[in-house]
């Protein structure tokens, strides 16, 4: 399960965008962004159940239930923290990312 919200304006902090993703076996992860676009994640947080992800998130964002919007989850072998099925190419070296559009993969940059 994933899902993303966009944070309440606060001056202590410069996160827009938040990301919550429950894993089926090793727990749940919070990601923090500097953009409310669909980029690469600054910051995570690990927490042992939803629950506690989501209190942090309400506790320090002012994050509401209300405010959660519900994403698939990623694709297999694409990054967990973009909602796009984007991935990181094999080759020629891993800072390159490509993005799967109409059945195919397509060079992007982040």
């Amino acid at each position: 399960m994933r899902k993303y919200a966009l944070t309440q304006s606060n001056p202590s902090h410069e996160i827009p965008k938040v990301m919550i993703h429950e894993t089926e076996d090793s727990g749940v992860y919070v990601y923090l962004y500097k953009s409310k676009h669909d980029t690469s994640s600054h910051n995570d947080f690990w927490f042992d159940d939803l629950q506690d992800a989501e209190d942090f998130s309400n506790q320090y964002f002012g994050i509401e239930n209300s405010d959660w919007v519900s994403i698939d989850d990623p694709s297999k072998g694409c990054q967990h923290d973009l909602i796009r099925p984007i991935r990181r190419k094999e080759k020629p070296n891993d800072h390159q990312y490509e993005i799967l559009e109409d059945g195919v993969w397509k060079d992007i940059e982040l």
